[in-house]
């Protein structure tokens, strides 16, 4: 590759970056807002969980929307989901007394939300960076969106606390608007106009997860965010609900979510000659261990603690399985075939919030259901590590194998 060739990709790639980490720090900003928003209107836990998860349950529609990343530029595509954020997030503000409204915003812009997190990790990396640099990109492209998480979080909360609702949620409109403009930045990505019709494009995207590693990969990461993936947003509420001041509850999540960037940056330095599924048992099994402390702590606060634990592990977790699907799904499929994997993963976010809420409103155990799930993940993975050793004792390595399969 020509010298110019390289500072274009550097100078598109920190473009990416500062877009990505704009937008995080924005929907963190907004997960802090809007259950504190809703609790103060309503006074209810169950119902602020719900609130926040709705921006969730717009990964249903992943499918359609990664079929649309195919057909059309993906950096306009890209750059639309954010103007779509900031929209929303207007909305809220003007409406925040409103909880239906603000409930109808807040999924709405769970549609951008998808749309830029597929573009951001699935699309844009492989397009934009050579496949040798990729896993160093996704690292540093992740630890950096890591860091955006806690300054959401610390933005979010100094900004509530200091000048109320409506400041706040300014803050978090003007973020996802420099994000847009970071995205107009980059170069255009067209892709070449297909004929075929939106059901075969779903066609193709849900084909792949006949795959045994895709199938494997998607069953233990929907089942792990069934169980923790509302746990921020479950802290947040609980911490609210004793009456705690928001700065100093950003101010705690934030620390949690700084060891989570630390293990996004870390993810590139597990050791090559383990194969992917090793990496990602490990780094699941620190996860499910740190959940399990978190769940008997005797106090709120040393689950704060655990939850930095989580963190860090989902952060390792998350670097080794992008890096391990962008080395199966072809380029071309990307957006499809993500997406498709992000309704099932992603999509598990928002039920788990309504799993915790739906337990605490019917006096249920309030960690009973999310530990049995986690605990199904950890077996579903262990079952595909020893399968795949055994089908893989034949191959040089474990990449090779993958890349055949697909």
């Amino acid at each position: 590759m020509r010298t110019d060739d390289h500072a274009g990709e550097r100078r598109n790639f920190r473009l990416l970056v500062l877009s990505s980490v704009l937008a995080k720090l924005a929907d963190y900003g907004l997960l802090l807002v809007v259950p504190l928003a809703v609790l103060q209107q309503t006074g209810s836990v169950a119902w602020s969980i719900v609130a926040i998860s709705l921006r969730g349950v717009a990964y249903a529609a992943s499918p359609l929307i990664g079929a649309l990343i195919d057909r059309y530029d993906r950096r306009t595509v890209y750059a639309a989901a954010m103007v779509l954020q900031c929209l929303c997030v207007v909305v809220v503000a003007v409406w925040t007394d409103n909880v239906l409204v603000l409930s109808l915003a807040v999924f709405l812009s769970g549609l951008g939300g998808v749309t830029s997190s597929i573009s951001g990790q699935f699309v844009l990396v492989p397009a934009l960076v050579r496949k040798d640099n990729r896993p160093e990109a996704v690292s540093k492209l992740a630890f950096a969106v890591d860091l955006a998480k806690l300054a959401g979080f610390l933005v979010g909360g100094v900004s509530l606390g200091a000048a109320g609702q409506k400041v706040a949620l300014a803050v978090v409109a003007s973020g996802y608007a420099l994000a847009a403009t970071a995205a107009y930045l980059l170069p255009r990505l067209p892709v070449e106009r297909r004929k075929a019709r939106l059901w075969a494009d779903l066609f193709v995207g849900f084909g792949w997860l006949k795959q045994r590693d895709l199938a494997f990969l998607v069953g233990t990461m929907a089942l792990s965010n069934l169980a923790i993936g509302a746990l921020a947003s479950v802290l947040v509420t609980l911490l609210g609900d004793r009456d705690i001041d928001p700065t100093l509850i950003s101010v705690v999540l934030a620390g949690s979510l700084l060891v989570g960037a630390l293990g996004s940056r870390l993810g590139s330095r597990l050791p090559r000659h383990w194969t992917a599924p090793t990496r990602i048992l490990l780094c699941q099994l620190l996860l499910g261990g740190a959940f399990f402390v978190l769940v008997g702590a005797p106090s709120i606060w040393v689950q704060v603690l655990c939850f930095g634990v989580v963190e860090f592990a989902a952060g390792l977790s998350n670097v080794a399985s992008i890096t391990f699907r962008q080395d199966v799904i072809p380029a071309e499929v990307a957006g499809r075939v993500n997406s498709v994997i992000r309704m099932f993963i992603a999509g598990a976010i928002p039920l788990s919030g309504m799993i915790y809420a739906t337990g605490e409103g019917l006096h249920l155990s309030f960690w009973g259901p999310a530990v049995v799930l986690e605990i199904m993940s950890l077996v579903v993975w262990v079952i595909f590590v020893l399968l795949s050793r055994r089908s893989t004792s034949a191959t040089l390595h474990p990449a090779v194998h993958h890349r055949e399969e697909a």
